[in-house]
């Protein structure tokens, strides 16, 4: 049986100036690649990235952001990190738990300014975007 969004449109597209997601309470995991990306980026050792930016918790590095605080790499022209943000952020809000029903999807429209904006995303692409983060 089909999911909700293998059946209905889904549009989306980043909202300049936005940066909501990047404000958002959480957790941000860091896997091995994205923190070799990142530090490559900063042009510093993935040690010293590891040691400057992350926790490391039950085995996984990660960033908490805590309420009221914001990313460390967000600045007021965006992230600092883009081209090489960690893949959790390069897919959001295409995350399992914000595409389990409509409804849920609905909820995170109410936080997020781009969903129902620009483009259609196909299917495709939303399975690709859950593949490459299993959050």
């Amino acid at each position: 049986m089909p999911k909700w969004w293998e059946t209905e449109p889904i549009r989306f597209e980043c909202q300049p100036d936005c940066f909501k997601c990047c404000m958002k309470p959480g957790v941000v995991n860091f896997d091995r690649g994205d923190i070799y990306n990142a530090a490559k980026f900063l042009e510093i050792k993935t040690s010293d990235f590891k040691k400057k930016f992350l926790k490391k918790d039950f085995g996984v590095y990660e960033m908490e952001l805590e309420e009221g605080q914001v990313c460390q790499f967000l600045t007021m022209q965006g992230c600092n990190i883009h081209p090489a943000k960690p893949r959790q952020c390069q897919t959001y809000p295409f995350w399992k738990e914000n595409l389990r029903t409509r409804n849920h999807w609905e909820l995170t429209a109410g936080f997020c300014p781009g969903i129902g904006q620009g483009p259609v995303i196909p299917p495709e692409e939303i399975k690709q975007r859950l593949k490459d983060f299993r959050g």
